[in-house]
């Protein structure tokens, strides 16, 4: 691995910490709907933009990176998403997100991959 290569992981992985994907002003509840939640805390990450490369985040529609995903299945992908996957945080960062919330996310997030 090269001394460049190392530097700019380093770099992305501070710059993730320090402006995070998901916003911090979210108005989720018991009742928000897959798509509010996506809206508000995954797709910071999860559309493509500077974040979603900084962090690595497969963009929500592209079907060739979800492809594999798909694969494993949403029961994995609901697991890896409550625990947290590499730079993504635990939940998504929705602390406030229930498991079950955070399993139709990941269902809606999927099923807009296919």
């Amino acid at each position: 691995m090269s001394m460049r290569y190392s530097k700019l992981t380093l770099l992305s992985s501070a710059m993730v910490l320090l402006v995070g994907c998901g916003s911090n002003d979210t108005n989720i509840t018991a009742s928000s709907s897959a798509e509010d939640i996506y809206s508000q805390t995954c797709a910071g990450c999860h559309n493509g933009g500077l974040k979603g490369w900084l962090t690595g985040a497969p963009a929500t529609g592209d079907k060739e990176a979800w492809k594999i995903l798909n694969e494993k299945g949403l029961e994995a992908l609901t697991a890896a998403s409550i625990q947290g996957f590499d730079k993504m945080p635990a939940k998504g960062g929705c602390e406030e997100c229930s498991d079950e919330q955070i399993r139709l996310t990941v269902e809606y997030m999927a099923a807009k991959s296919k």
